[in-house]
């Protein structure tokens, strides 16, 4: 027999244990993004989940990322477009 019952079953839950520690290595940028109400939190997910499928440099972006507080941008002026001037009306036609 090639493993032992003992075996297998340590073997089974190591497998599920390294599961469940990746699954939650991966979600953990994420979760700190919405929990911080990060306007970017849903890009930081999945930013999380490949970066760390591919190596783990864009697991560490994307948890520095959801730490950093996002920029104020000053709100847009509700401005409408000026009306044209100087430029005549087309012309409609009228039935004679």
């Amino acid at each position: 027999m090639f493993m032992t019952l003992p075996g297998f079953i340590i073997l089974i839950v190591l497998g599920f244990l390294g599961l469940w520690i990746f699954v939650e290595l991966a979600s953990l940028p994420g979760k700190k993004a919405t929990e911080r109400d990060h306007p970017q939190a849903e890009a930081i997910n999945i930013l999380g989940w490949l970066g760390l499928l591919f190596g783990g440099v864009g697991w560490m972006v994307a948890l520095v990322w959801a730490h950093l507080k996002p920029l104020a941008l000053p709100a847009a002026a509700e401005t409408t477009a000026p009306a044209p001037t100087g430029v005549p009306d087309a012309p409609t036609e009228e039935a004679t």
